[in-house]
């Protein structure tokens, strides 16, 4: 199975809290506000990390996005957006937009209206270009570019300018997150089970070119100058130009020997140790920063972190000590919205390319005999953040796809210090969906009906209830419910449910 080809952009959810730019050892952007839920509160406000000071108080019902260089955009009850900046936190700069991307430090976004074109915006939001109609989606922006895809479904750069940089000639592409190289996969590839990547500059100029046969990069991207790599049962590093060179963070080994439950690097180079169930920080040397004594910490800017005791959050800085008063119960860190889509979809397009993502026997590259451990490369460093689920998340294009297992992704330990991956979980359902929001109210009904009278191709025929079976028993059901059009493929036919259809009003 090529799940490498689905590597592209997946790390760009959790962009906002880990990507760099300018060097390797530097953050993307120094958060210094962040949305939080006060303590005793459901509704949302903005603390400056850096102060401690509460700056708007309960000044959202629905959760501000990470806020990047001031700016950043909240949803309106009839489900459109409007930007805002923090220096005037209640007031939109510009609003009503269908869909819409974070702000970079470049001081640009892409947005767009219902049945609009992409657009790129500048902080007051004025248009700074409007991208060809043919441009269905478009990333956020990174290191001045951003990745877009047009209706055949290849992706290709632009700049801030919205000028094409790299033409669409990619079948997946990845942000230039902590420098200038960018991972992308061809358009043609060998029909077996190998594929290959590229390495790209900014310019587009290709640095190398790689099999997945002798290397399987760990993540999309190069970091402090290089990109990850498993060769078969080792992990190695390859520079820009493709050569295997020395990992250039590798500083663990004092840290290996403290004798900690479980460690974490952070972008700045200090260590989140675990001993036990609590939680601390300490530099490369072993020497403490912040004493093992909270249940969490998660690095905001190498500066400020937020510590966890039970249910309640507050700002510390790189001592321990505490950064003002104020106590939350929760806060918003990563990336909601990677990609801004077109406000409007050519549903013969969107039946096309959905149904490209599965067969009789497999859908999203998985199939029923299909492990965890087949699909390794999805999961982070720390089992503990999958115990309690048994689904893994993996944007593909505008889809987001939702890998479901017959048993949790981890398990706890007996004390639940730490954690373990359960590999022999096999998948036993895949959700693919679509938020269509951004479209006009017609747009879900349009897809499904397209999709299910074309199902007879893919050798699915119609058993109950809206539900579509194979001669191999596998299943599938399709639906839509407050502008999210879904559908589920079973493994297995008696295990499937349908789907409501509910159109949006």
């Amino acid at each position: 199975m090529k799940f490498l080809s689905r590597i592209a952009l997946a790390a760009v959810v959790a962009l906002l809290m880990t990507a760099c730019s300018g060097s390797d050892t530097t953050y993307q952007y120094k958060t210094q506000y962040l949305p939080v839920q006060l303590v005793g509160s459901e509704k949302w406000s903005i603390l400056d990390v850096n102060s401690g000071e509460v700056i708007a108080r309960d000044a959202f019902v629905k959760a501000p996005s990470p806020i990047v260089d001031g700016m950043f955009y909240v949803m309106n009850d009839d489900g459109s957006y409007d930007y805002y900046d923090v220096s005037a936190p209640t007031t939109p700069v510009a609003g009503h937009f269908g869909s819409v991307t974070s702000f970079s430090d470049d001081g640009v976004a892409v947005c767009s209206r219902v049945g609009g074109s992409l657009c790129v915006i500048d902080r007051k939001g004025q248009v700074i270009k409007e991208l060809p109609k043919e441009v269905s989606q478009c990333s956020m922006f990174s290191r001045g570019m951003a990745t877009f895809q047009n209706d055949n479904g290849s992706w290709g750069y632009i700049n801030t300018s919205g000028d094409t940089i790299v033409p669409a000639n990619y079948s997946s592409a990845n942000l230039f997150l902590y420098n200038d190289y960018a991972l992308v996969v061809d358009e043609s590839q060998p029909n077996d089970s190998t594929l290959s990547f590229t390495v790209i500059n900014k310019t587009g100029k290709v640095m190398f070119t790689a099999s997945s046969a002798e290397y399987q990069p760990v993540q999309p991207y190069y970091i402090n100058g290089v990109l990850p790599v498993v060769k078969g049962d080792s992990l190695v590093c390859l520079d820009p130009e493709g050569h295997e060179v020395a990992n250039p963070i590798d500083d663990s080994e004092t840290i290996e020997k403290s004798g900690y439950d479980n460690y974490s690097r952070t972008p700045s180079g200090d260590y989140i140790v675990i001993k036990g169930k609590k939680t601390g920080m300490v530099d490369k040397n072993n020497k403490v920063l912040i004493p093992i004594e909270h249940d969490n910490l998660i690095d905001i800017n190498g500066e400020r972190l937020i510590a966890v005791n039970g249910d309640t959050y507050h700002i510390v800085g790189r001592d321990g000590k505490a950064v003002g008063t104020a106590k939350f119960s929760n806060a918003h860190v990563s990336e909601d919205n990677p990609f801004a889509t077109r406000g409007f979809i050519d549903a013969n397009l969107a039946a096309a390319s959905l149904m490209m993502l599965f067969d009789e026997t497999s859908a999203g590259g998985a199939n029923a005999n299909t492990t965890l451990m087949d699909m390794n490369g999805m999961l982070g460093p720390d089992a503990r953040m999958y115990v309690g689920s048994n689904t893994l998340v993996m944007p593909q294009g505008p889809y987001i796809i939702q890998y479901a297992f017959d048993k949790d992704v981890a398990s706890a330990n007996a004390d639940s210090t730490a954690a373990s991956f359960n590999y022999d979980a096999k998948v036993n359902r895949v959700i693919i969906s679509l938020n269509v929001n951004h479209c006009p109210a017609n747009t879900e009904p349009a897809i499904v009906n397209m999709v299910e009278s074309r199902l007879g191709t893919k050798g699915f025929v119609f058993a109950r209830d809206g539900i579509f079976c194979s001669d191999y028993l596998t299943a599938l059901t399709m639906g839509y419910d407050k502008g999210v059009m879904s559908l589920i493929y079973y493994m297995h036919f008696n295990e499937s449910v349908p789907q409501v259809k509910n159109k949006r009003k």
